[in-house]
C-alpha cells in the first residue's frame, strides 16, 4: 500500500475526492498473485454494504465469505485475460435488505502495457430490478385472471348461443347441440324461432325484441329437438353491447325437462309414499362367526327388550326359546359352512318373558372368500304381511324412476361393490346385472382404482361427494367421462352401508370444453349470468368477486358482498362447518358440498349447497372459486318426506308410530314422578254411515274435524293420535288422580254435539271413549292400550256419547 501511494503520489487525493462524490460504488483493485487486493473503495460503498475502512489492504478472500470471493476473482482474471472491460449483474444482501448492482470490472495498464490494478463501478439497479419484477407480476396475474375465466366457463355445463340483429345463430357451443340434437351446421346463419314450439313463438320474439331493446329477459319455454321430441329450456337472453350499440344477443339455456318431470312425479306420488315411512324398522344385527352379537339397531331392542349394552358381545342362544336353540345354530352354522344366506322361523324369549315369534334371515359376511360374521334380520312375524306389502308397493314406484332415468345409476356398499344397477346403466355400459352384481372394479379404468378407492373411503366416513369429475370404461372398452355423485346410505343407526352413486355422461362436454376459447366478453357475460352464485375467495377469506346471481337468491348487491369475510351473512350454527371445510382445503384436502343458511337481505333464512374450489399455481392455492346453489325447496321437501314417517298424512295428527313412543316416554316418566298415565281409546259414531250418506270425501273432512276438536279439549302436553279409520288415541300424562281425565272426555263428548257442516250438509258426529290407567290397570303398555280398547267397546253398546272407565266394565 506504501509503494503504490509512493507511485501515484498527490494523484490518489483528486481521484478519492471524485469518487466519494459519486452515487456509484467505487472500487479500485491491485493485481497481486492469484488474488486481488482492495487499494480503494468510496463511501457509498463502504455505506451500502457496510464496509469497514480497514477494508483497504486486505485481500478479496479476507474480506468476502467464500462463495462470492469464488466469483469475484473468476470475474477479475477474465478481464485480466482478455484485457477488456466486463459487465454483469450480481445481487448482495445487505443489511437494509437485497442490494441489485450493474457492475463493470475495467483494466488499468501501467506505461510498459502491464495490468497491474482493475477498477471496478458498481450502478444500483435494485429499483429498476424491482419494477421488472413488478411488471413481470402484472403479467402473470393478467394470465391468472385469464385462467380463472376460463376455469368458469369449462365447469358450466349451461348451453350458451349467439344471436345476430335478425335473430340467428352466429355463434354456439356443443351443449346446445348435445341439447337439441341438430348439428352446428344446421343452425348457424338461421333463426332460432323455429326451434320453438309453435304455441310459444310469439312470446320468444317479444323476449328478443325486448332483448334488442336493452333489456335482459329470462323466460321458460319448449323447442322441438332434432329427433321431433320438446325440450323444456330455461332461457336467459342478454344484449351484447359494443361501444355503446347492441349488436347481436347471447342467449344460455338450461335443460329443465327432467326436472320438471320429477317434480310433477314427486308430488303424485306423494301420498303412496307416506306408508313407507310409517312403517316399523325390521331388526338388523350382526354376528362374528362364534355367535356374539357385534352390532344391532333399535329394533333388536324392541323385539328383544334387551338394551345394546346388554347384548352386544354376548351369544344370540340365552335369548332363543329353549326348543328352538338347536334349530337356530344349525341354520347359523349352514350359513357360515355353505356361505349362502338362510331363512328361518323362531321364537325368542323377550326380557319380559313373553315369545315373540320371528322370521329370521342370516346372511354371511364374505371378505377375500372368508365368511368373518353373519348379518341377521329378524321380522316379528305378525307384521310380516303387512311389511311385504309394503316392501312390494315401494319398489313399484321407486321403479317409476328407477327405470325412466336416462343416467345410470347403481348402489354399492361399503368395499365398492356393485349390488344393484338401472336400465340406463346397463344400456351405457353393455354388462346386464347380473353380470357385475358383486364386482369392484370391473368400469374402473387401471390408472383410476386409487382414487376409486379413495372415494369409497369418504363414504365409508360418511361424506358426500358431488360433481366428481371421473373416467369409466364399458364392455366394449370405450372410455367415456363422467360427472359422479356418492350419496351415503346409513341404516337406522346413522352407520354407513353404502353409497347410491349417479352417474352424468360429460364425454362430449369434455371435448368441447378442450376446444372451447371464448373471449373475455364473452367470458363475464356466462359468469355474471349463471344460475348459481359464483364467488371468488382470497386465502384470508376475503371475497373479492360475486357474482350477480347473489342479488337474485340473496337479495345483496355485489358491493354489499365484495371485501367482506365468506362467513358473512352466514347462519352462527353454520359458521364453523363452513369455516372447518375452508380450513381443510388450506391443508390440502379434497373438497366437499356443505349444507348452510344464509340471511336474505328481506330477512329470511335461504338453504344453499356451497362447493369450494381452490385456484392451484405452482402448487400454492391463489384463489378459491365457491359456487353456491339454493336448495331451500329440495331441503323443504326432505323434511316433509322425513315428517311423513311419524304423522298421519290426512289429519296432520302423530301416527301410531309415534303414539306408541310418546306412551312409553309418558310411562318412564310416571315411574320417576310417581304419576298417572291415562290412555283414551276412541272411535267415531255412525262412520261407516258417513261415508255411505256424504261420501269419502265426506269422511276424511269428519276425522280431520274430530282430531281439531279433540286438540281443543286437551292440555298441551297431552297427544292426539290417529291410529287408523276413525279410531283416534289420547295420551294424558303426569296425572295425580282421574279426575282429570273424566274432565276431558266429559269435554271431548260436549264438543261433539256441535254438528259439522260439509258442503251445506249437517253431519252429526258422535263418539264412544274407553280409559285405562297407568299403573293402576296394568304396568304393561299393550295391555293398557287392550283394557282402553275393551272399555271403548263396552262405551261404544250405547246408543249415547259415552265413556267408561276400565274399573266399570
Amino acid at each position: 500500500m506504501k509503494r503504490f501511494l509512493e507511485k501515484i503520489g498527490q494523484d490518489i487525493f483528486a481521484f478519492t475526492g471524485i469518487f466519494d462524490s459519486i452515487i456509484d460504488l467505487i472500487f479500485f483493485m491491485e493485481v497481486e498473485e492469484d488474488s486481488f487486493r482492495y487499494v480503494y473503495v468510496n463511501q457509498t460503498a463502504l455505506r451500502i454494504l457496510n464496509m469497514k475502512e480497514n477494508i483497504i489492504g486486505s485481500r478479496i478472500e479476507e474480506a468476502l465469505p467464500l462463495d462470492r470471493t469464488k466469483i469475484l476473482i473468476a470475474k477479475y482474471r477474465q478481464v485480466l485475460s482478455t484485457k477488456h472491460p466486463l459487465n454483469f449483474i450480481e445481487m448482495i444482501e445487505t443489511d437494509n435488505g437485497e442490494f441489485v448492482g450493474e457492475t463493470t470490472l475495467s483494466p488499468i495498464f501501467t506505461v510498459d502495457g502491464q495490468c497491474k490494478y482493475v477498477l471496478a463501478i458498481v450502478r444500483d439497479i435494485t429499483e429498476r430490478m424491482q419494477k421488472e419484477r413488478e411488471l413481470k407480476e402484472t403479467k402473470r396475474e393478467l394470465e391468472r385472471n385469464q385462467k380463472r375465466l376460463i376455469s368458469l366457463v369449462e365447469n358450466n355445463g349451461d348451453a350458451v348461443f349467439e344471436l345476430d340483429l335478425q335473430g340467428d345463430f352466429i355463434n354456439l357451443n356443443k351443449v346446445f347441440t348435445e341439447l337439441t340434437g341438430f348439428k352446428e351446421s344446421e343452425l348457424l346463419g338461421k333463426s332460432f324461432l323455429p326451434l320453438i314450439v309453435e304455441e310459444f313463438v310469439e312470446a320468444a320474439s317479444i323476449y328478443f325484441k325486448n332483448t334488442l331493446n336493452g333489456r335482459k329477459e329470462e323466460y321458460e319455454t319448449w323447442i322441438h329437438k332434432s329427433n321431433g321430441q320438446k325440450m323444456l329450456l330455461n332461457v336467459k337472453n342478454v344484449p351484447i353491447t359494443v361501444d355503446g350499440e347492441i349488436v347481436g344477443v347471447y342467449g344460455i339455456a338450461k335443460d329443465i325437462t327432467e326436472s320438471k318431470k320429477l317434480e310433477h312425479l314427486l308430488k303424485e306420488n306423494e301420498q303412496k309414499y307416506k306408508s313407507l315411512f310409517e312403517q316399523h324398522p325390521d331388526a338388523i344385527f350382526t354376528y362374528d362367526v362364534n355367535g356374539n352379537f357385534t352390532s344391532g339397531n333399535a329394533g333388536v331392542e324392541k323385539i328383544s327388550g334387551y338394551s345394546k349394552d346388554e347384548f352386544l358381545g354376548k351369544s344370540f342362544i340365552p335369548m332363543m326359546v329353549p326348543e328352538d336353540v338347536e334349530k337356530t345354530l344349525y341354520h347359523f352354522n349352514k350359513a357360515i359352512t355353505e356361505k349362502k344366506a338362510v331363512s328361518y322361523e323362531v321364537a325368542l324369549q323377550h326380557k319380559n318373558d313373553h315369545r315373540v315369534e320371528l322370521l329370521v334371515m342370516s346372511i354371511p359376511i364374505i371378505v377375500d372368500n372368508q365368511v368373518t360374521g353373519v348379518y341377521g334380520i329378524a321380522k316379528d312375524v305378525t307384521e310380516i304381511k303387512f311389511a311385504q306389502e309394503a316392501l312390494v308397493k315401494t319398489i313399484e314406484e321407486l321403479n317409476v324412476f328407477w327405470k325412466y332415468t336416462v343416467d345410470p345409476v347403481y348402489f354399492i356398499n361399503t368395499f365398492g361393490e356393485i349390488q344393484k344397477v338401472n336400465p340406463a346403466f346397463e344400456k351405457m355400459f353393455g354388462y346386464l346385472e347380473k353380470e357385475i352384481v358383486g364386482k369392484k372394479y370391473v368400469i374402473v379404468p387401471s390408472g383410476y382404482i386409487e382414487k376409486a378407492d379413495e372415494v369409497i373411503r369418504k363414504i365409508g366416513n360418511g361424506e358426500f361427494i358431488a360433481s366428481h369429475e371421473t373416467k369409466r370404461v364399458t364392455k366394449s372398452g370405450e372410455i367415456l367421462d363422467f360427472l359422479s355423485t356418492y350419496t351415503p346410505v346409513k341404516d337406522d343407526q346413522g352407520k354407513v352401508i353404502g353409497a347410491t352413486v349417479f352417474y352424468k355422461d360429460i364425454t362430449d362436454r369434455m371435448k368441447s370444453e378442450r376446444k372451447l376459447q371464448e373471449s373475455e366478453e364473452k367470458y363475464r357475460l356466462i359468469t355474471e349470468n349463471a344460475f348459481d352464485i359464483i364467488k371468488l375467495i382470497n386465502p384470508l377469506g376475503i371475497v373479492e368477486y360475486v357474482s350477480p346471481s347473489n342479488k337474485q337468491i340473496l337479495g345483496y348487491t355485489s358491493s354489499e358482498y365484495v371485501g367482506k369475510r365468506f362467513t358473512s351473512y352466514i347462519h352462527p350454527d353454520d359458521i364453523s362447518r363452513l369455516e372447518k371445510g375452508f380450513e381443510n382445503i388450506l391443508k390440502g384436502k379434497s373438497p366437499s358440498p356443505v349444507e348452510i343458511r344464509v340471511l336474505h337481505k328481506d330477512g329470511h333464512w335461504i338453504w344453499l349447497e356451497v362447493t369450494t374450489t381452490p385456484v392451484m399455481e405452482e402448487g400454492e392455492i391463489k384463489k378459491f372459486v365457491s359456487i353456491s346453489r339454493d336448495i331451500t325447496e329440495r331441503k323443504k321437501i326432505r323434511d316433509e318426506l322425513s315428517k311423513m314417517a311419524f304423522y298421519d298424512y290426512l289429519s296432520g295428527l302423530p301416527n301410531r308410530r309415534t303414539f306408541d313412543d310418546r306412551l312409553e316416554m309418558a310411562i318412564h316418566q310416571a315411574n320417576r314422578s310417581k304419576k298417572k298415565v291415562v290412555v283414551m281409546m276412541l272411535d267415531g259414531r255412525k262412520f261407516k254411515q258417513i261415508n255411505d250418506t256424504f261420501g269419502h270425501d265426506a269422511g276424511d273432512a269428519v276425522i280431520v274435524e274430530m282430531g281439531k276438536r279433540l286438540q281443543q279439549c286437551v292440555r298441551k302436553t297431552d297427544t292426539v293420535a290417529r291410529l287408523g279409520g276413525d279410531e283416534l288415541g289420547i295420551i294424558l300424562p303426569e296425572l295425580h288422580s282421574i279426575d282429570v281425565a273424566e274432565k276431558i272426555a266429559i269435554r271431548i263428548i260436549n264438543s261433539f254435539d256441535e254438528p259439522f257442516y260439509y258442503n251445506e250438509f249437517e253431519i252429526k258426529m258422535g263418539a264412544g271413549i274407553g280409559i285405562a290407567v297407568y299403573p293402576d290397570h296394568s304396568a304393561n303398555k299393550k295391555q293398557l292400550i287392550k283394557y282402553a280398547d275393551e272399555a271403548l267397546y263396552e262405551a261404544k253398546e250405547s246408543e249415547q256419547n259415552e265413556y267408561r272407565i276400565k274399573d266399570q266394565v
